[in-house]
């Protein structure tokens, strides 16, 4: 049986319903978005990953805070039949959880596509925190972006 609250009847004020609390204020909301583009292409043909030189920096306003991470690239593999990465990772190298992305490109296929990687993080700070996105690729030659998009990342900081 589903259950409204509307703010009228004998639920009007209540915070707790069966026993679970129900926030009241300040749970759930965005509390800012800071936003990075960057409109270099970007190669590489290393098997580790490396900087895709796009980077966002957000300071939470509270250390409670969960930040969700947006990265929308371009995907442009130069090579058929290899496996292009990309992850989004902290100020200290680590990957986000979530935040890993895998394409395969086959021989005849055409070589581009967009990415859209999420990444979830609770930095538990309230001081400045910087997500960048990087990519490897298995072998040949990885590509990202062109003169018109190599990407956009986005930092949603949202109160918990």
């Amino acid at each position: 049986m589903a259950v409204t609250i509307d703010g009228a009847g004998p639920l009007a004020g209540a915070t707790t319903l069966n026993g679970l609390t129900i926030p009241t204020t300040g749970f759930g909301k965005v509390l800012q978005v800071v936003r990075a583009t960057d409109t270099t292409e970007r190669t590489t043909t290393s098997a580790s990953f490396v900087d895709a030189s796009i980077s966002v920096t957000i300071t939470p306003q509270k250390s409670t805070s969960a930040i969700i991470i947006l990265w929308i690239s371009l995907i442009r593999p130069t090579t058929t039949g290899i496996s292009q990465y990309h992850q989004i990772t902290d100020n200290s190298n680590s990957a986000i959880s979530g935040a890993e992305l895998m394409q395969f490109v086959a021989a005849g296929v055409n070589h581009r596509s967009s990415g859209v990687l999420i990444g979830y993080s609770t930095p538990a700070t309230t001081s400045a925190t910087t997500y960048k996105g990087r990519f490897r690729v298995d072998t040949g030659t990885a590509r990202i972006g062109n003169d018109v998009n190599t990407g956009q990342l986005y930092a949603i900081e949202v109160s918990a």
